[in-house]
């Protein structure tokens, strides 16, 4: 007796939603997504909002005084945040903080592993170091006196060549 194919159940694709199913978690997968040039562009940008925020809060960028430019653009939203001196420091400040704030996001990564392995280390202990200590200092008077002595037995021979 010859078997025919079985009639297989048809699943509905992953792309397919089924239905009731709201798009936020497609949404969601699309926003967690990480992209490699956003931290080469945060990591460009913020050193540049830094120093943007600092020539605010001094008012000056080079020659050009930015306390009698700011404020002036005409447009009312702009124009509230450097109308009067506290505005335009707090404005700066804000700047400031927000370049600060990106630079810590983007070294946090770098920053977790190296804490993980700082816990690892065995620390010496004060007898210990003081032990290590003395001896290298011990090591490079000890060097040191070498060199100076070297410095008195080759100083007339050395005279002497550019003498001839």
């Amino acid at each position: 007796m010859a078997k025919g194919p079985k009639n297989k159940v048809s699943k509905p694709a992953k792309g397919n939603q089924k239905k009731g199913e709201d798009n936020s978690s497609r949404v969601m997968s699309i926003l967690k997504k990480e992209y490699v040039f956003e931290n080469w562009l945060l990591a460009i940008l913020s050193p540049i909002l830094i120093l943007y925020g600092v020539y605010i809060i001094m008012g000056k960028f080079g020659t050009v005084d930015l306390a009698s430019i700011l404020g002036s653009s005409g447009v009312g939203f702009i124009d509230f945040f450097f109308l009067t001196t506290l505005r335009r420091i707090f404005t700066g400040i804000f700047l400031t903080l927000i370049g600060l704030l990106v630079l810590v996001y983007l070294l946090i990564p770098y920053i977790r592993p190296s804490v993980a392995e700082l816990k690892k280390v065995t620390w010496p202990t004060a007898r210990v170091l003081a032990t290590n200590s003395a001896r290298v200092f011990t090591f490079l008077i000890f060097l040191s006196l070498v060199f100076v002595l070297y410095g008195f037995v080759f100083n007339p021979l050395f005279k002497w060549l550019y003498s001839l």
